[in-house]
This record gives structure tokens, C-alpha cells and sequence, in this order.
């Protein structure tokens, strides 16, 4: 049993082990695994455009001030007011997502843990395999895990798919630096594929003329930011 000899401003020493008990669960608290639903904005100008091929980066400031301590987390990504993303996969090479983490580290945050994914359909049900996915820090302070290697095989040949967002198990670097903004990047990888927000009204049946339309069109979502230094390039894995 452990001692604990009286504390001034502590009280008898019952009070002053419920006291200690009590800081225990609080700095073991953020090492629980804990589930969040992040919401990633969309301007309203930039819905029913075909944005293509990317990079396209999205925001959320859901996690900021989250201290990054080890903890477990499960999450779901997903688009403002319900909205959905139309993924026109006419060109065979692979697209991606990845997740980076932004923090206050001003350096190498840290690894992400063993991560794994898939993507969520219209309705939030999982839609592709669960992945491996793969991981990185940068200089930046930034920590980042991806999927890739999704084409229209993924989905049965279909070359228009709707989807609500993406799930990621993962846990955060033991490292005790603060989020300060979560970004959501589509990589298309060919301008033959694109990405069209909307909602399940406003987005329209896919036609041919408009997945042949597809790779003349280029628009200026992407927020730029600077480009960073990586420990590790992002790849599939299983670990």
C-alpha cells in the first residue's frame, strides 16, 4: 500500500492519495484511445467544380491544442454540411489520401504508429479493404499517414465513386507537442482523374462527356504550403 505522509494544503493523507490517484488518471488520460469525427471545410464557391489532378488540400481545426502523447486514435474524416467527394478515376494510375498532423514541434515531431485505413462511402460505411498505411514526419513539424494505390479496380471498374471521407486507427508520436491544424490531401496523380464536392443532390450522374471533360479542367482550391523535408517517403505498408 503506498504511504503517503501529509501535505500542507493537502489534508489527511486519504485526501492526499485520492489527490495522487487523481493526477494519475489525469497524465494517463491522454494515452487512452479515443475516438474523434474531424470536419474538413469546404468553401461553397468550390462545390460542383471538377478540381483535377491535385494536389488538394483540405483543413480542419477539430485536434488543435491536442498534446500528441502516444494516445490511440480512431478517426473519422469527413466533409462540412454532409458533403460528399465524387472521385473520377478514369486514368489507371493510382490516387491517394493522406492525414498530416501539424504541431508546434518546429522540427522532426515524430513518427505516427503502426496505421491502418480505408475509405468511407455516402452513407459512412467502409467502402475498400482495410490498408496499411504508410507514415512520415517532416521538419515542419508536421506527422503524416496515407493510403494509396486506390483506382477504379478498387471499385469494381466503377470510374465515379462517391465518398463520404476516409477512417484512420492510428496513435500520435509519444512526443508532447500540440496539434495545431489537421490537413486532408487528395492526390490524384493524373489529370485524366479528378474530385467534385457537393452534396448526394447537387452532385449530377456521371456521364461520359464529363469524365472525357475531366482532364482539361484545372482550378485553384489548393492552399500551398511549404514544402518539407521527410524522414521517410509515405508508402504502403503493413506496419
Amino acid at each position: 500500500m503506498l504511504e503517503v505522509s501529509p501535505v500542507a494544503g493537502w489534508g489527511n493523507p486519504m485526501k492526499s492519495k485520492l489527490s495522487i490517484l487523481a493526477l494519475v488518471m489525469v497524465c494517463l488520460w491522454g494515452r487512452e484511445a479515443r475516438s474523434d469525427t474531424l470536419t474538413f471545410t469546404i468553401n461553397p464557391a468550390d462545390t460542383g467544380v471538377v478540381f483535377s489532378p491535385g494536389p488538394i488540400d483540405l483543413f480542419s481545426s477539430n485536434l488543435n491544442g491536442t498534446v500528441v502523447a502516444g494516445q490511440s486514435v480512431s478517426l473519422d474524416l469527413v466533409f462540412n454540411d454532409d458533403l460528399l467527394a465524387r472521385l473520377f478515376l478514369t486514368d489507371p494510375q493510382a490516387f491517394g489520401i493522406e492525414l498530416n498532423i501539424h504541431t508546434n514541434a518546429g522540427t522532426f515531431p515524430g513518427f505516427a504508429g503502426p496505421t491502418t485505413g480505408f475509405l468511407l462511402g455516402p452513407n459512412g460505411q467502409q467502402i475498400t479493404d482495410t490498408q496499411g498505411a504508410g507514415r512520415s514526419d517532416g521538419s515542419d513539424g508536421s506527422f503524416a499517414v496515407g493510403l494509396e494505390g486506390f483506382t477504379s479496380a478498387s471499385f469494381g471498374g466503377a470510374q465515379a465513386i462517391d465518398i463520404s471521407g476516409v477512417h484512420f486507427d492510428t496513435s500520435f508520436p509519444p512526443t508532447g507537442f500540440v496539434v495545431t491544424d489537421a490537413q486532408l490531401r487528395f492526390s490524384l496523380n493524373s489529370t485524366a482523374n479528378g474530385v467534385e464536392f457537393g452534396t448526394e443532390q447537387q452532385l449530377p450522374e456521371p456521364s461520359t462527356l464529363l469524365l472525357l471533360g475531366i482532364g482539361a479542367l484545372s482550378v485553384g482550391l489548393v492552399k500551398v504550403t511549404p514544402v518539407k523535408r521527410t524522414q521517410r517517403v509515405l508508402h504502403n505498408r503493413a506496419n
